[in-house]
């Protein structure tokens, strides 16, 4: 399956961006896409109702005003500064979930780095089919199609590949006090912002291929935050203080996303784990962990190149937990 190729609109919506706050005429634009003018006209009229707010003045030609908080893949991908990583990029509206849409189209042959995105998830899910909450154009619900051979064993480290890239862009560009929650949660200021779901298929040793689902909020108000969560939640706009650009977010996000997996390919979880440690909420804290029908009480030392989180227990031993639920952290609220 090749890469989306650009569609005209998206064509002429590059030409206005070249030129914005600048008119530029039905007929320059008609020869540069080789349409008609009414069917430059016909386009004008889908961009606008996508959300974007272009004038139309007689002999002047089109002017674009100001574009909309979307995802669409004129906000995108012209935009990417990634190498291979969401260029084959599959933007919707509404969907049930964004990691079934990948799994299908990782069935269907789509290359290494497809990316699906929507604006809505009516069926989002986390660990153990637990409900995401994924109010529409407020937050980024996305999932990255990943083909690499990795062994069974390795494959789903890449759950701690997106959440260390989320939590390097948060701080860097946001100046949020970002860390990560084992296994698969992002805080801010101990308030959960994203959520990461990791999906592999594969044959006895190797993966075919994993499809990583990061929902992140966004935009999201106090009152969308309130509610019955199994973890308080919260989002960049609350945290700083002011609305967020969302295509802001993703293409910085994809960017950190597509360096840190490259460096994990290259070097291996080992090289990773101390700055995931260091960004790791709970280490050096004696934590509460419930696995199953068991509940593990110890101090969090470490995380494994394997990728166990390592607890020491007050007998002194040690425990490796590979899978569980952090539901108390020594002196959080």
């Amino acid at each position: 399956m090749s890469a989306p190729k650009t569609t005209t609109h998206l064509e002429i919506l590059r030409l206005l961006r070249d030129r914005q706050g600048c008119f530029v005429s039905g007929t320059a634009l008609a020869q540069r896409v080789a349409i008609s003018r009414p069917g430059v006209w016909k386009h004008i009229n889908r961009l606008k109702q996508m959300g974007y707010e272009i004038e139309s003045r007689s002999g002047l030609g089109y002017m674009l005003v100001a574009v909309p908080d979307s995802l669409a893949p004129g906000e995108i991908v012209s935009n990417l500064t990634t190498r291979w990583l969401a260029h084959n990029y599959h933007h919707l509206e509404t969907i049930g979930s964004t990691n079934d849409y990948a799994l299908i189209l990782a069935a269907k042959g789509a290359p290494n780095g497809a990316l699906v995105v929507a604006e809505q998830q009516t069926k989002g899910r986390g660990r153990l089919q637990r409900e995401w909450m994924s109010s529409p154009s407020r937050g980024i619900y996305l999932s990255l199609l990943l083909k690499d051979p990795l062994p069974v064993s390795v494959a789903p480290q890449s759950s701690y590949i997106g959440a260390l890239a989320l939590v390097k862009m948060l701080r860097e560009q946001f100046a949020v006090p970002a860390t990560i929650k084992w296994p698969n949660d992002v805080l801010i200021n101990g308030r959960k912002v994203a959520g990461i779901l990791t999906e592999m298929q594969s044959d006895q040793d190797f993966s075919r291929f994993c499809v990583v689902g990061i929902g992140i909020n966004v935009n999201h108000s106090r009152e969308e935050m309130a509610g019955p969560f199994r973890y308080p939640a919260t989002s960049i706009a609350l945290e700083t203080g002011c609305a967020v650009k969302r295509q802001t977010v993703l293409l910085e996000f994809l960017s950190r996303f597509e360096h840190e997996y490259e460096r994990f390919l290259d070097l291996g979880l080992l090289a990773l784990l101390p700055e995931i440690e260091k960004y790791t909420e709970m280490m050096g804290k004696t934590i509460t962990v419930v696995c199953g029908n068991r509940e593990i009480i110890g101090e969090a030392h470490g995380i494994s190149s394997e990728g166990a989180l390592l607890l020491m227990r007050e007998d002194g031993s040690q425990e490796s937990v590979w899978a569980g639920d952090v539901v108390r952290i020594e002196g959080a609220l």
